[in-house]
């Protein structure tokens, strides 16, 4: 491990030492840290199960004290094998039944195919925005939640084999297809992914599939973000990108996608490490998902 990394590591370590002792609000340098983490233990992509288990028991351990209800869905796909996690925590309302999905995909794409070096296009990325800002944001959220529990119940979903699109013939988003395929009882309120959110340079305009069939969600986060002046927020068209959200969409669940767009230029390449993350830009979208779960309104 490179001496930049194992410093990062040890910040890490002494921010969550602390994390008990933070108050129960987004924090973005605490989520920045979940993402040093995740990137220490290398690629998560299938052709590395060393790496994929230790992120497994990592989301796993963080959140078994957080929520009320781990769970650990596993699936297979021609010939890969691929692990959902779904952590819930219950609301406090005593009037509404509602519940939120947040979901974020935890693999990385196993070939930088958009790497400037031919040489470093058939190896697998490292993923600190790509699989891992997503999660890491969700980690944080359940530190929040456990603080501070929300008023409707919230369930955390990490999703795995998103990122195999366009690889030997496969799709995109084949974790969260087998989610919804092997749940069909599952009917969230609504649905927020989180997808590429630390760039320093995180541009997140309105994500078109997630504009034409849940445009009242995101004109009600857009309004949130307004109100935070938050500078991440794009309030223009973006464009259909195929991501998580598509499989709830098409069962008519109303889920939208936060992802950056244009996507970066770290995005598919080796350079997608942890330099380009902003703690800032965590805090800022952190910050507008904890919002719209205090004041969700079905």
């Amino acid at each position: 491990m490179n001496k930049t990394l194992t410093g990062m590591l040890l910040t890490a370590s002494t921010l969550w030492a602390n994390a008990a002792l933070a108050e129960p609000v987004f924090d973005g340098e605490l989520a920045l840290a979940h993402i040093v983490s995740q990137v220490s233990f290398g690629p998560r992509e299938p052709g590395n199960p060393a790496a994929k288990q230790q992120t497994i028991s990592y989301i796993e351990q963080t959140l078994a004290p957080l929520t009320d209800r781990v769970r650990i869905q596993r699936f297979e796909y021609k010939g890969l094998s691929g692990v959902n996690i779904w952590a819930s925590i219950s609301g406090t309302s005593t009037t509404s039944n509602a519940r939120i999905m947040l979901g974020a995909h935890w693999d990385t794409r196993p070939q930088a195919e958009r790497d400037g070096n031919p040489a470093l296009r058939d190896k697998p990325v490292a993923g600190a925005n790509d699989g891992g800002s997503g999660v890491a944001a969700l980690l944080e959220l359940a530190r929040v939640f456990n603080a501070d529990p929300p008023p409707v119940t919230v369930d955390l979903m990490f999703f795995d084999l998103e990122d195999m699109g366009h690889i030997d013939g496969l799709p995109f988003s084949i974790g969260a297809t087998e989610f919804v395929a092997k749940n069909p009882q599952y009917r969230p309120s609504a649905g927020i992914i989180l997808d590429m959110i630390c760039a320093k340079t995180l541009s997140i305009p309105r994500e078109q599939y997630s504009q034409s069939q849940a445009s009242e969600l995101m004109d009600t986060i857009w309004a949130i973000a307004r109100q935070q002046n938050s500078a991440v927020f794009k309030d223009r068209p973006g464009t259909r990108i195929m991501d998580d959200h598509l499989p709830f969409l098409r069962v008519g669940i109303k889920v939208v996608d936060l992802i950056h767009y244009p996507f970066p230029d770290h995005w598919h390449t080796s350079a997608d490490t942890v330099d380009k993350c902003s703690s800032d830009s965590l805090q800022q979208v952190g910050n507008v998902v904890q919002q719209f779960i205090a004041s969700y309104k079905p």
